[in-house]
């Protein structure tokens, strides 16, 4: 009897503990932006791309741009690139820094800024080029929102096609890698907040879908950034409004919980750098930097 009260007593610590919830606790938060939608810390910079004054992301209008920070979050450049129509997702890549513009790829050098990469996947038709992760070598993934599609891109010899999934995405927005496991977070089908949490195996260019989350309350979700150890942090924006919330997966136990931290705008593509969480608050015009505490 005292080994059955023992084992439940374990097992009942176990669960508490695994299902507490994480902290980001704010440290500053960088005003002066225009719809930013991902943040990318590479070196001594931190960049930001910028929708432009009206979120308007599918407007080719030469209002979007690209802004550089410190790593405090002190801004020093606001523009460092201009002219673009409405850059979103990025990724920092063997020293390139590659950024979606609606229908096209644009990348440049980090040490210089001279631009040395230029992808057009108009063809596609696509409109809502996304969220980057890096595949291998000399390839990413990015997301079409708009397609329901994650396109291979290769960076060396700029060509681009298409992953092959046995069950597509609804709206893929965020993306993280972690071997040869893809976990992509939805935005969603039909203007209605039903996105989830998928993870698909891949072997080669093709994905196998292997395991979903549900994730309550439900919403839009944007980005995804992994924590290793098979671990996410996931960004809603619940509704359009400030109503954002952070969420914990641990794909571990299967265990989504919420992550406590401000409220935000639009929490869009957010990502980690040590303890330092960066999270674009599209709706606000804002940078949240948290320190992530550690479960």
């Amino acid at each position: 009897m005292r080994c059955s009260r023992l084992i439940f007593f374990l097992l009942a610590l176990f669960v508490t503990s695994s299902a507490r919830a994480a902290s980001a606790v704010l440290d500053k938060v960088i005003a002066g932006f225009a719809s930013p939608e991902s943040v990318v810390v590479a070196g001594d910079s931190v960049f930001v791309s910028n929708v432009g004054e009206k979120l308007e992301p599918f407007a080719k209008d030469g209002d979007g741009f690209i802004s550089r920070l410190d790593r405090q979050g002190n801004v020093r450049e606001l523009k460092w690139k201009s002219g673009l129509n409405a850059p979103k997702g990025m990724i920092a890549h063997n020293g390139v820094l590659y950024v979606a513009d609606i229908d096209r790829v644009l990348g440049w050098r980090i040490s210089d800024g001279r631009q040395v990469f230029e992808l057009d996947l108009s063809p596609t038709g696509v409109r809502f080029l996304n969220a980057f992760a890096a595949f291998s070598g000399h390839r990413l993934l990015l997301s079409a929102t708009d397609q329901n599609k994650v396109y291979v891109i290769h960076t060396r010899h700029p060509r681009y096609e298409a992953l092959q999934f046995d069950t597509p995405p609804r709206g893929p927005n965020g993306l993280a890698l972690d071997g040869q496991v893809l976990t992509v977070a939805e935005w969603g089908s039909d203007d209605k907040p039903n996105g989830m949490l998928r993870q698909y195996r891949l072997t080669g260019n093709q994905a196998t879908q292997t395991r979903t989350y549900e994730i309550t309350p439900p919403g839009y979700f944007d980005g995804v950034v992994g924590l290793g150890g098979q671990r996410y942090i996931v960004s809603n924006w619940v509704r359009f409004e400030p109503a954002g919330i952070l969420h914990w997966v641990d794909a571990r136990t299967g265990q989504v919980t919420p992550v406590r931290a401000p409220v935000m705008g639009g929490p869009a593509d957010l990502t980690l750098d040590g303890t330092v969480l960066w999270v674009p608050a599209m709706l606000e015009g804002k940078v949240y930097r948290l320190n992530l505490q550690s479960r």
